[in-house]
């Protein structure tokens, strides 16, 4: 037992030294120098966005491919509507989409690449939560050697707007490594960055703004109406008439194709909102249900406000009470 002790004592800095130079060889900064994307567009347009990236390399040599992941309204279906290239150092490239079987590195659940980054990066500073975050990768792997800085180019076109309505958001970028992935304790193996307001003009239907707190939200902002939605009215966006009114309800009227109009704006345990938090409140309805739409008919659109459980005190779009918010039945 003693020898084996002696023995371990003089085997325990080769340990060491041996978890040491792991550690060493698996430490590669990644840093986003800066993005280019415009700040405006129409509706399905291309645009081209242009992420100068570093990798610095302590030990290696390196042999990886690189992650690139795009956060964008799910409407917008980036996955079909982009196509990435790199160059530098390390010469040019493409990249593909990652396929969504493949889980993520250091994922602990066995998320894929969307899910991971959608974990770990949420919607960045974004206010409606009906975007997606979608990754790709290199076609090859790239060799880094010790102690090398390496730059690249990743030059990102998509088409935008392509749902085909007015949207202001904050697009979002992150870069990594296949195999050291987003770990929760080297934010140094990652790098993020949200680019300002794009705002996208010229399609249909009121302006859906990801960028800036809305009194009404939508979740999904692009529905059918045989699909559940959520509105949350977030009052603490601005001083409403409705300020510190514990119960709040929605007034509402549905429009069918066929020019009828469905109203439901009883004050009543159907229409009531749930508080979410202080001075947030949300529903979810089944439209056709809620609207008790007969069969063979369809809805194109419902209007409505919040209102106080007298129904004398309601908020509209703007903070008026004279013009309602406005949800339009959309197909793909």
């Amino acid at each position: 037992m003693i020898k084996y002790l002696r023995n371990t004592r003089k085997k325990l800095p080769r340990y060491v030294f041996l978890a040491v130079l792991i550690l060493f060889l698996s430490n590669c900064d990644t840093l986003i120098n800066s993005l280019t994307q415009p700040t405006t567009a129409t509706v399905g347009q291309e645009i081209t966005a242009v992420l100068d990236a570093n990798f610095n390399v302590d030990g290696g040599p390196y042999t990886k491919q690189i992650i690139i992941g795009i956060l964008a309204p799910k409407s917008w279906k980036i996955g079909e509507n982009a196509k990435l290239t790199f160059s530098g150092d390390k010469g040019t490239g493409t990249l593909t989409l990652v396929p969504s079987n493949q889980v993520a590195a250091g994922a602990k659940n066995g998320e894929n690449w969307a899910t991971r980054m959608k974990n770990k990066f949420g919607i960045g500073t974004n206010f409606i939560d009906d975007m997606e975050w979608v990754p790709f990768q290199t076609t090859e792997s790239l060799t880094a050697n010790n102690n090398e800085k390496v730059n690249a180019k990743f030059q990102i076109k998509m088409k935008v707007g392509v749902d085909g309505q007015n949207t202001s958001v904050k697009l979002g970028y992150v870069i990594c490594n296949k195999d050291d992935g987003l770990p929760d304790d080297s934010s140094d193996k990652y790098a993020v960055k949200y680019s300002d307001c794009l705002e996208v003009t010229g399609g249909a239907g009121d302006l859906i703004d990801f960028c800036n707190p809305s009194l009404a939200v939508l979740s999904p902002v692009k529905v059918l109406d045989n699909d559940f939605e959520t509105i949350t009215f977030d009052n603490t966006v601005t001083t409403t008439a409705l300020k510190d009114v514990q119960n709040i309800y929605l007034c509402a009227t549905a429009h069918t194709s066929d020019g009828q109009d469905i109203v439901v704006c009883s004050q009543d345990e159907r229409s009531k909102m749930i508080n979410i938090a202080p001075n947030k409140f949300q529903i979810t309805i089944w439209p056709r249900g809620y609207f008790n739409v007969p069969a063979g008919k369809t809805l194109t659109g419902v209007d409505y406000y919040f209102t106080d459980q007298g129904g004398t005190v309601k908020v509209g779009f703007g903070n008026v009470s004279t013009v309602p918010f406005k949800i339009k039945f959309l197909c793909d």
